[in-house]
């Protein structure tokens, strides 16, 4: 597989960013998205006028700009060859006997049904037809180890877990490689404060660019990476 057409998510901030940044200095075509204007325009600051690139800002909740986004950048690139679904939160903190509904619904909208809409959007529009394409959801180790204080973000990524391993079945058929990352504790935004032992956010980008480099009868179905101080597994 020649893969030129990438699209990304939650390109503004964090690991997202550095996928995103990375994939232009190695001469990727990259569609990317983020719902920040203002840190997408420092974003777009930052890059070489050299660049190929298109990008949005918008919610990724909102399903017609998410058809919006995709229509765009397979009209542009003529085809989209890998989606990284990397955008996500952990907006709401709090034991599960105190967990609000709307809270959990948001956590659920965000972490689950808008991966699911992109790779749904991007498999019918590009890769179903072409019988070719790999999906990269980036996920978390909450996935594999439960900790107190975030059920509702645990409850919203191994639901868009326990769903993208139907579907990586599905599409197996079809030549789709569907394949799922698992960072632990990483040291960006994304966190109140700062933790300089965590994983750092290029570290974790290193990690799935490098799936785009395996045989095309090799898939990484699924990369668990964490930093050393961690001991989150069984």
């Amino acid at each position: 597989m020649s893969i030129r057409n990438i699209v990304v998510t939650g390109a503004t901030s964090g690991i997202g960013k550095e996928i995103t940044k990375t994939l232009l200095d190695l001469g990727y075509n990259v569609a990317f998205c983020g719902r920040s204007k203002d840190k997408m325009q420092r974003l777009i600051n930052d890059l070489p006028c050299s660049c190929n690139y298109m990008y949005s800002t918008f919610d990724l909740t909102n399903e017609e700009e998410v058809d919006r986004f995709v229509d765009k950048a397979v009209t542009l690139f003529g085809h989209i060859d890998v989606l990284i679904n990397c955008a996500g939160a952990n907006s709401s903190r709090s034991s599960v006997s105190d967990l609000k509904t709307s809270d959990l619904l948001n956590m659920i909208n965000i972490n689950l049904v808008a991966p699911f809409t992109l790779m749904r959007e991007v498999y019918n529009k590009s890769m179903r037809e072409r019988k070719s394409g790999i999906i990269i959801n980036i996920l978390s180790t909450v996935c594999n180890f439960s900790n107190e204080g975030i059920g509702a973000y645990t409850a919203s990524k191994t639901g868009f877990d326990g769903l993208l391993k139907v579907f990586r079945k599905e599409v197996r058929e079809n030549n789709i490689k569907v394949c799922s990352v698992y960072p632990g504790g990483v040291d960006t935004p994304f966190r109140d404060v700062s933790r300089p032992l965590y994983l750092k956010p290029e570290t974790v980008a290193n990690a799935v660019i490098s799936i785009l480099d395996y045989d095309d009868n090799a898939c990484i179905d699924e990369l668990t990476i964490r930093p050393m101080v961690e001991k989150n597994y069984c």
